[in-house]
């Protein structure tokens, strides 16, 4: 697998999509739905990597901060990533931003 990831934007474009994740997470722990295998986000067709627990923390602050940072590599998303200054931890390693682009 590579060593480069990729950072994604996500920004709601209705409060639909604002709680997406959240009925997501909701169905699959009432088991409504087995877990998601998939999921197109935008253009990104992505596999989510981590834990219900990861998910359900991914989908909170999709939800109340309106806003996410998606961690990718290759076709998969760490939903429990974190970005601190110039550090993303995903994927059980630690990435330093090099280069950014808009």
């Amino acid at each position: 697998m590579s060593n480069k990831i990729r950072l994604l934007c996500v920004q709601p474009s209705s409060i639909a999509a604002r709680f997406a994740f959240l009925a997501i997470a909701l169905r699959w722990t009432l088991g409504a739905t087995p877990r998601p295998a998939r999921l197109m986000i935008g253009p990104h067709d992505l596999e989510p990597v981590g834990s219900e627990a990861a998910f359900w923390q991914f989908a909170f602050r999709h939800a109340f901060a309106g806003q996410s940072l998606l961690v990718t590599r290759g076709e998969h998303w760490d939903v429990a990533a974190s970005v601190e200054g110039d550090e993303v931890r995903a994927f059980g390693r630690k990435f330093a931003i090099r280069q950014c682009l808009f």
